[in-house]
């Protein structure tokens, strides 16, 4: 199941709260996550680099950043968490493209343009003046309107649009 969060779509949900949002777009997309996956991004794990965040959180990102569930779509939000998160370094990088790249299954395997939108999530991430999103309590934002929340955390998605552009 893939959906595209586009320019309509962001309209109509900007006033709708996050709770109905996550409710119609992922009411029905419940994910698979491989092990290897999990280590890196599970807070729960030992291993998780920065970025890691829970599931659901990780769908409100989604939301935010007006992001679907293609391959694409989960590379950018994948970066941004990573890229918004101050402790992220090149070390970081380096083994989460290692993994991407080479170990992750065959499904989840990173191509070159894969690796491309990782970066522009990435770099979008560093850019926003609200850091550290995926440490965030959504539940306090639950009845709060998408495009309030998209103001509170400095989203913007001509910007977001810019940087694909390159």
């Amino acid at each position: 199941m893939a959906f595209d969060l586009d320019k309509t779509f962001q309209l109509d949900i900007a006033q709708m709260n996050l709770k109905k949002v996550h409710t119609v777009i992922f009411s029905l997309h419940k994910p698979k996550i491989p092990f290897v996956i999990s280590l890196l991004e599970n807070p729960n794990s030992p291993l998780a680099l920065p970025g890691k965040i829970s599931l659901r959180h990780h769908d409100y990102i989604h939301i935010l950043l007006g992001r679907g569930i293609s391959p694409q779509d989960e590379d950018f939000v994948i970066g941004f968490t990573m890229g918004n998160d101050l402790k992220s370094n090149q070390l970081h990088l380096f083994i989460y493209k290692l993994f991407a790249k080479f170990i992750y299954l065959y499904s989840d395997k990173f191509s070159s343009l894969d690796l491309i939108t990782f970066n522009f999530g990435f770099i979008y991430g560093r850019n926003i003046k609200f850091k550290q999103l995926n440490e965030i309590n959504f539940e306090i934002y639950q009845d709060e309107p998408i495009g309030n929340l998209k103001n509170i955390f400095g989203i913007n998605h001509k910007n977001i649009k810019l940087i694909e552009k390159y």
